[in-house]
């Protein structure tokens, strides 16, 4: 019998990742956690609520579109972020998958250019 299904599922801390060093995950899931912010949710069941600094990179890989972010491998590693004036360690997020070519916005039907 497969047990993964009943370890619930763990928020992932600095010192988890500082204990078996980098994790490689594979993202599975996304949705809006706590305080407003994203969650990833990975193959293993765990999970780290994105913080602005991971979103941008995963934004600059992947793009805007939480769907696009999904079976995408990233790598979690031990660093620092400014939080509040001060240095912090923190988890953060490096891709691993290609990143994919970013969609540019829908045009608006008022983008058309006027020759004059």
């Amino acid at each position: 019998m497969d047990m993964s299904k009943y370890m619930g599922n763990v928020f992932l801390k600095v010192d988890d990742v500082k204990a078996s060093g980098p994790i490689q995950v594979r993202i599975t899931d996304i949705s809006e956690g706590r305080f407003g912010k994203p969650d990833l949710t990975f193959h293993d069941r765990t999970q780290l609520s994105l913080n602005t600094t991971n979103n941008r990179v995963l934004a600059r890989a992947y793009g805007m579109d939480s769907n696009d972010r999904i079976d995408k491998q990233v790598e979690l590693v031990i660093g620092e972020i400014k939080y509040d004036g001060k240095m912090n360690e923190a988890i953060l997020v490096k891709p691993i998958s290609p990143p994919i070519e970013n969609k540019a916005p829908p045009k608006s039907e008022f983008d058309d250019e006027i020759p004059f």
